[in-house]
């Protein structure tokens, strides 16, 4: 709810107060659950990240990261409806186009490249540096924010993971 506000009306002319009085609670109670005014752009923080790490923790026996990420793709989202894509595509524009939701969102991936990065050490067979973890987990999240931009997400997902776990055939 409050998303759409902001997409309508814009970020800065929509109050928390009136987001709360919208959502039937009071602007402390609103806090409690959202710390942030932009926390409530970014609802499903918590939610991505426990997926990613769900993700490569959970996948199948011999089934590679890359592989599981692939398969999980962005399930549950209908990626390919023309709604989606323009509400994506609006979305976009709010937090590219509000410095703080800028901010908020590049602080939000990299706490989610930390903890991916994590799941990765703990769960690879074969060896790697925390730095190598880590650059392997910043090209993942990036690649899911190129895909969702792209006409098929699930395939531009799939092309950029592939590339990682294949390498770039120069």
């Amino acid at each position: 709810m409050a998303t759409l506000l902001f997409i309508e009306r814009g970020y800065h002319q929509v109050t928390t107060a009136e987001i709360a009085e919208k959502a039937g609670v009071s602007v402390p109670t609103l806090f409690n659950y959202f710390p942030t005014k932009e926390a409530l752009v970014f609802d499903e923080d918590t939610e991505i990240e426990a997926g990613l790490i769900a993700t490569v923790e959970n996948r199948q026996s011999g089934q590679g990261i890359l592989e599981a990420l692939i398969a999980t793709g962005f399930r549950g989202i209908d990626v390919h409806h023309a709604e989606h894509q323009q509400q994506v595509a609006a979305f976009m524009a709010l937090v590219d186009n509000t410095p703080e939701l800028s901010r908020y969102a590049k602080d939000m991936w990299l706490r989610h490249e930390k903890a991916l990065a994590q799941a990765i050490l703990r769960t690879v067979k074969n060896p790697l540096s925390q730095c190598q973890a880590e650059a392997v987990a910043h090209y993942i999240l990036d690649a899911f924010q190129r895909a969702l931009r792209a006409p098929d997400p699930d395939q531009a997902l799939g092309a950029q993971l592939r590339l990682l776990a294949n390498g770039w055939p120069e």
